[in-house]
């Protein structure tokens, strides 16, 4: 159960944050082309690095007659290094720029986003739901874009074309050591991804949900301040922010324990890997397959691929890491509405003021019992009504029915001669004014 969570929370993820990419497909592919240009540059400085080696040799073994050609070698594989590092810096240079105006227009997406479907959900979810809490979801996983960005096109792209076209150029040479350094590049990868999905993320995912708590918390405790000081409660406050907090320590504790043991274990894996390749290559040497420069090639290609294999674990971590702490925010953007307008609404127009409850139902979802069962109930108007009744009689809830926070089941509410239903809610509300109660009164949302 816990592994399946997993795996649908990466895909409504990543499929949430692909669709917006789609929207901004000109940043993405330079950011892409920026990166794929630099790791091409990177994976092939270790092969000129060998042919400088060789060089080197060939004058050391020949003496001054090859010494006009030992230089000329010399300052060849030199100046392709220097090119392929001017290729390098560049690359990721464009690549970083992009990818910062990038990430800033999804932020600021969705941070707008997220903030126009709250202002719109249900005076139940609403209610159910802390201040804190919902600007907490919003704030994190806005900010998870930032390192989502990040790990998928400027770390796990580069890095897996640098593991393939390294077993590719290693292999090329020497089929066994490309053999040996694809299938452990390939374990080493299946393994963070599934310690990763399987073993980190559950713990992490119970992490940020009390993460979010504990700001739901103190936001709730700030902003009924006055009434605890009224009651002399702050020590109760005291009690119940500890009792949370514990909760949160716990849980966090437990996350990075499995992070700390995920890592290594993925380094045991990484040791195995250099002690393979580096025994293949000193075999290769000593029975007179590779020279030193072949030997300083295939080693320098292992320190690449040792490099972004120990980068890829912790990148697969930062995008499970990103990829829990977005789900709550990607959670809002396909939770419904609370009311939405119909496509034909129209805007109202109030001018007498006539209200009219025709043969109006009404329950709220989730309840058996029906509020309102065939009402009808006219105000003439300028007539002066009062709404008197014990708690839940149903005083609240007229006054919400009258300005469409919910939709009634059968009958239809008009104001004069309009149906409210059939009108945009902007006109409706704008033109319905309604003194509330301090919202300080009540500190606790309905789930507490």
């Amino acid at each position: 159960m816990k592994a399946s969570r997993s795996n649908d929370a990466m895909r409504d993820v990543l499929g949430f944050l692909f669709r917006h990419w789609r929207r901004e497909w000109r940043l993405v592919a330079g950011v892409s082309a920026a990166m794929i240009s630099a790791t091409v540059a990177d994976l092939f400085m270790p092969v000129f690095a060998g042919r400088l080696i060789d060089a080197v040799a060939l004058h050391a073994a020949h003496g001054p007659l090859s010494r006009t050609q030992a230089l000329d070698n010399a300052l060849w594989a030199l100046g392709s290094i220097v090119a392929l590092g001017v290729v390098l810096v560049a690359g990721r240079y464009f690549a970083l720029v992009a990818i910062i105006h990038l990430t800033l227009r999804l932020m600021s997406r969705f941070a707008r986003d997220a903030f126009y479907r709250v202002q719109r959900f249900s005076t139940d979810w609403h209610a159910n739901n802390f201040a804190g809490s919902i600007v907490r979801r919003v704030t994190r996983g806005m900010w998870a874009v930032d390192m989502m960005d990040d790990t998928l096109l400027l770390a796990l792209l580069p890095a897996l074309m640098a593991l393939i076209g390294s077993s590719i150029l290693l292999g090329w040479h020497w089929p066994a050591m490309g053999a040996v350094a694809g299938v452990g590049a390939v374990l080493y990868v299946a393994l963070s991804i599934g310690l990763s999905l399987y073993y980190v993320a559950p713990a992490a995912r119970l992490s940020n949900a009390q993460d979010t708590l504990v700001g739901g918390a103190m936001s709730d405790a700030v902003t009924c301040n006055p009434v605890v000081k009224s009651f002399g409660a702050e020590h109760r406050e005291d009690d119940r922010l500890a009792m949370v907090m514990g909760k949160w320590r716990k849980r966090t504790l437990r996350h990075w324990v499995r992070g700390t043991q995920s890592g290594s274990m993925q380094q045991l894996l990484l040791l195995l890997l250099r002690v393979g390749v580096t025994g293949c290559a000193v075999w290769l040497w000593w029975s007179g397959r590779a020279s030193a420069g072949d030997v300083t090639f295939v080693l320098t290609s292992y320190f690449i691929i040792h490099g972004y294999l120990r980068d890829v674990g912790q990148h697969v971590a930062n995008l499970q890491r990103s990829v829990n702490e977005m789900e709550e925010m990607v959670a809002m953007h396909t939770h419904p509405l609370g009311v939405v307008d119909r496509k034909s609404a129209k805007p109202i127009r109030i001018r007498e003021g006539e209200v009219l409850f025709d043969r109006v139902t009404f329950r709220y979802g989730g309840q058996m019992d029906t509020l309102f069962r065939d009402f009808t109930l006219r105000i003439a108007p300028g007539e002066r009504v009062g709404l008197v009744g014990h708690s839940g009689s149903g005083k609240t809830t007229f006054v919400k029915l009258l300005q469409r926070l919910y939709d009634v089941m059968d009958g239809r509410i008009l104001i004069d001669g309009q149906e409210i239903a059939a009108a945009t809610q902007v006109s409706l509300r704008g033109q319905i004014a309604l003194v509330a109660h301090d919202p300080v009164l009540f500190p606790r949302s309905v789930a507490a």
